[in-house]
């Protein structure tokens, strides 16, 4: 019995589809990595830059962009966002004279 990796890579080496599964595993790998970089202000352009130079990730950048938007889309919010004060200011249609002067 052959093993399932072995299968899949006969079936799907050379195939536009085991590439794009391949692309999308190198990045799936690294998210955590990514997002730790990102938080910590590099750019997008260039955590990619550094990953294809070290032959990490074979994606083109639009590629790489829409993994990483996609996830910053389902991240939550990290800081709490505050209820909003209630304002208390009551409206006199009709003010009285010594108020105004």
């Amino acid at each position: 019995m052959k093993d399932l990796a072995a299968l899949l890579r006969a079936k799907y080496e050379k195939s536009a589809t085991g590439k794009r599964a391949q692309s999308r595993n190198d990045i799936l790998v690294r998210q955590k990595e990514i997002v730790t970089e990102l938080a910590k202000g590099w750019s997008v352009r260039a955590i990619w830059e550094v990953l294809i130079e070290n032959k990490e990730i074979t994606c083109s950048y639009k590629t790489f962009g829409r993994h990483v938007r996609r996830w910053q889309v389902k991240a939550p919010a990290t800081a709490a966002v505050a209820p909003k004060k209630a304002k208390n200011f009551n409206w006199e249609p009709t003010p009285n004279k010594e108020d105004l002067i």
